[in-house]
This record gives C-alpha cells, structure tokens and sequence, in this order.
C-alpha cells in the first residue's frame, strides 16, 4: 500500500475514516438495490495532473466499488487502459509513484535544440516528441496482463473489474480526435470505419489507441490511422461521461461516474516562440474543456468527482513526489465529497441509485445526435 509523508497521510487518513462510514450507510447505493456496487468510469484528459485520478481509484477500491466499463482521454486513456487490463489499485500506485514523467519525452528535444530547429522539426514532423517512450511502456505493462489488444481485455472480476457481459460491448473506449476529418474517433468503436481502413478492432493494440490519445499538438508527433492523422482526444472531448449512458433511464441498470481534473487559470507560461505558443493554446484549449464539463446539469454534475489540480501543468512531468502526493489526496477526497452530496447539484444527500434514476426521468437527455448545452 502506498505510504504518504507524514501531513499527506494524515489527511488521507481521515479520507479513509469518512469513506468506511458512508460504506456501512444503508442509504449508499451506488447501483441496483441487492447488486454488488458497479459503475461505468470514465477519466479526464491532464496529462501530468492525471496522478490525481489514482486518489480517485484508491477512494472507490476503499468503498468496494468495481467497474465494468472504462473510458478515457490522453491521461485518462492511460488509467483506463490499465485498469480495462486488470491492474490493482496498488499497482498502480508502485507504477505511477515510482516512474519519472520525464522518460516519455523521446529526445528532449525541445531542451536541446535552438529555437530555430525546434520550428524546423515542428513543421517537418507536427511534434517534437514521437511519443513510442510512451506507447512502448504501457504495451509492456498491458502485455505482463496479457491483455495488450482490445479483443484481450479481461471480461472477468479481475482487479478493480467486475464481470462485463458480451451484450455490453467492448470493456474500453478510448476518445482521439482526427483532424483530418475534423471529427472525435472513439477506439475501438470506430475503427472499422471505411475511412480508418476497416480495421478490426478486437485485434488492435491498446497502446496504440492510447498513444493517439495523448498526442498533444506540436508536443506529440500526430498519428497516422489509415489516411487520417489523429491527436490528442481532448480536442473531441476531454472527458467523454456519456461514453455510455443510455437514453432510456429504465435501461439503466448501473451509473457512469468521471473523474474530471480542474483548475484555475494557470501560472503565466512561456509564450515565446511557436513550440510554446502552440502548448498554452492547447493547455487554454484543455482549461475551457474542463470548465465546460462542469456545467451545472444535475445529472451529469452529482456524477462528476471534480479534482482540484491546483498549479500543476498538463506538461509538468518533472513533478516531484510532494506534489503527486497532494494530488492524490485531492482525487480521493473529490470521490468522498461528491458521494457524500456535497457537491451543491442534483443528489445533495448520501449518492443513491434510486434518486439518481428519479433525476433522469425529471431531467431528459438529449438524443445522441443533439448537442449538450
């Protein structure tokens, strides 16, 4: 089990204390009345802040809650990923603790070269980084679980999982945007679209899907899928909650929760040369995303466990141990606060499958076409 320093870990402790009492509260349902306690998670887009969704997993594992289907954008398609895999909490706290963000940033060409040749290898290659340091980590993990293309995904109770029917589709869905076609391409949904070359998506690598996901422009090389170049799924969505909500709510058997990273406006940041102009308006870009996920719907916000994310950067990959530990604490305390009602919109008592179901049929969807506003 993780072991935080001494301030962190108190505060976590008492974290702890409130997640056991609202666990043995007989009004806490997270799903059908008699069922075990399953959800659908989905995991925002942050790139360095996604440390915050460990918290997030580290409360709902502590409240005995399992997930059947994942899904998630660049930072967030990594966590997906590996829990769709079969990873424990404490696995991935070992694996994201101990491991230096720097690694990913194939060359560190942005540190080495002069402004010059920074320009010329951005617009040669659209990224300074090919991201494979990435895509070849995480396929090595997905390997040791045996669980590296979608098709091998675990369907068991493994992990952090619960047993996922073959009537409910695939266990991961990772959200890119292709900007050839100025479209989202969710993966594996989309993949045996004529314009992605008919692939077959139970066969496709994980990593590979995931490494379309986190492409940050100018940061990240594009990818090429087929004819399309595809980047970062923050473009699309930055946090895809109705991945798999159902317009029906009788249809409704078990709800979709997302782990959402927020901030205020951020530090000012070097704008100096085009590399760095083109990240602050992806990290605007990004910043405007999470605001608009927040919009005060009851339904989509009483499911929303919001994480403060303080001054960290999406880029920030030297981020010391001190400041992965305070975002830690804050995505698990963004899981109790939210459970607990303490959110201000739609379920404003202890979280209970039957209220949220009550607040569906007051409050209709849009269709799947019709835009959220």
């Amino acid at each position: 089990m993780l072991e935080l320093a001494s301030e962190m870990q108190r505060e976590l402790d008492g974290i702890a204390e409130g997640l056991d009492r609202l666990r043995e509260d007989p009004s806490f349902q997270v799903s059908h009345d008699g069922e075990p306690m399953v959800c659908d998670m989905v995991f925002a887009g942050g790139g360095a802040k996604g440390v915050a969704h460990l918290g997030g997993l580290w409360a709902l594992d502590r409240l005995g809650i399992r997930f059947k289907r994942l899904a998630g954008t660049s930072a967030g398609a990594i966590t997906a990923s590996l829990v769709a895999a079969g990873f424990t909490a404490d696995e991935l706290f070992s694996e994201f603790f101990d491991i230096d963000f720097m690694k990913f940033r194939d060359g560190f060409w942005d540190q080495r070269l002069p402004k010059f040749a920074m320009i010329a290898a951005i617009s040669s290659s659209y990224g300074m980084h090919e991201g494979l340091k990435l895509q070849s980590w995480l396929e090595e993990r997905l390997v040791s679980k045996h669980a590296n293309t979608f098709g091998r995904l675990p369907r068991g109770s493994v992990g952090m999982l619960s047993e996922l029917g073959r009537s409910d589709g695939p266990r991961l869905q990772v959200m890119a945007s292709d900007v050839t076609h100025s479209c989202e391409v969710m993966i594996p949904r989309d993949l045996s679209l004529p314009r992605y070359g008919k692939l077959r998506p139970n066969s496709f690598p994980v990593a590979a899907a995931v490494r379309m996901s986190i492409s940050v422009p100018f940061f990240f090389t594009p990818y090429k899928l087929h004819r399309s170049l595809i980047v970062d799924g923050a473009f699309a969505s930055n946090l895809p909650l109705e991945t798999y909500d159902k317009d029906d709510p009788d249809e409704v058997r078990w709800p979709t929760f997302g782990i959402n990273l927020t901030s205020g406006p951020s530090p000012p940041q070097s704008t100096g040369d085009l590399y760095h102009f083109g990240l602050a308006i992806f990290d605007t870009m990004r910043y405007g995303q999470s605001r608009m996920s927040v919009i005060n719907y009851p339904t989509r916000i009483c499911r929303l466990f919001e994480v403060d994310t303080e001054d960290v950067h999406t880029l920030d990959f030297g981020i010391g141990r001190d400041r992965k530990e305070r975002l830690f604490v804050n995505g698990a305390a963004s899981v109790l606060r939210t459970l607990r009602g303490e959110n201000g919109a739609g379920i404003r008592s202890i979280w209970n499958f039957d209220d949220y179901i009550r607040l569906r049929k007051r409050w209709s969807f849009p269709g799947k076409d019709e835009p959220y506003c």
